[in-house]
């Protein structure tokens, strides 16, 4: 009896004994062509692939105010009167009794002037404000993260398209995974709006044509 409980014993401990071991590593293996984050890592963009919020703040102003006076005058005069005398005379000429040239009695006066006067005064006071989600396209030598993102919106019969890009410098980059606009190098936007309200804040055909035509 004592010898079945042995064997029943040593059974029972070889199924719940665990498999042999495999050699490795305690980390879990990535698969193939994947990464696995590390528990150092922040959850920040730093390779192709990788998105990234850019929080748009941009405002510009400008106010210019130009003004040109020029003015020109110019005035000749001319007189003349008398007699000029002449003593090689041909002789056919003083045969006639001349014994000269009489100068003709002129006196002439000319005034020309020119007067220019411009001024011109340009304002314009913009803002926009906007987030947008871009992807990394390129990671430089250096490390910068060359991004990339459009969106577009549609709404009421309007359609907006924003495209942003930009080169970003990792250390700028926030715990939250986003950047400023301010902090993007070489930043640039587009933004093109079309649709029902477009018709109303552009000129029309015709005012475009005629604005081009004026050479005022």
């Amino acid at each position: 009896m004592k010898l079945s409980a042995y064997i029943l014993t040593a059974l029972a401990l070889a199924a719940a004994a665990p498999g042999p071991a495999a050699a490795g590593s305690i980390w879990v293996r990535a698969a193939a062509g994947g990464t696995v984050p590390r528990v150092y890592e922040d959850d920040t963009a730093r390779r192709m692939g990788d998105i990234l919020t850019i929080v748009i703040n941009e405002r510009s102003s400008i106010d210019n105010d130009t003004k040109r006076n020029m003015d020109k005058k110019s005035e000749r005069s001319v007189k003349s009167s008398g007699t000029v005398g002449l003593g090689d005379i041909p002789s056919w000429w003083s045969k006639q009794g001349h014994n000269g040239f009489a100068i003709p009695n002129i006196d002439a006066t000319s005034a020309a002037s020119s007067k220019f006067e411009g001024n011109s005064k340009v304002e314009a006071d913009r803002a926009y404000t906007d987030k947008i989600t871009v992807t990394v396209h390129d990671v430089l030598p250096n490390g910068n993260l060359v991004v990339l993102g459009c969106r577009r919106r549609n709404l009421d019969g309007d359609t907006q398209m924003v495209c942003v890009s930009g080169v970003v410098r990792p250390s700028d980059i926030t715990f939250a995974n986003t950047v400023t606009s301010e902090q993007v190098a070489e930043f640039q936007m587009i933004t093109i709006v079309y649709g029902e309200e477009s018709r109303f804040t552009k000129p029309g055909w015709l005012g475009r044509i005629l604005n081009f035509l004026s050479p005022w």
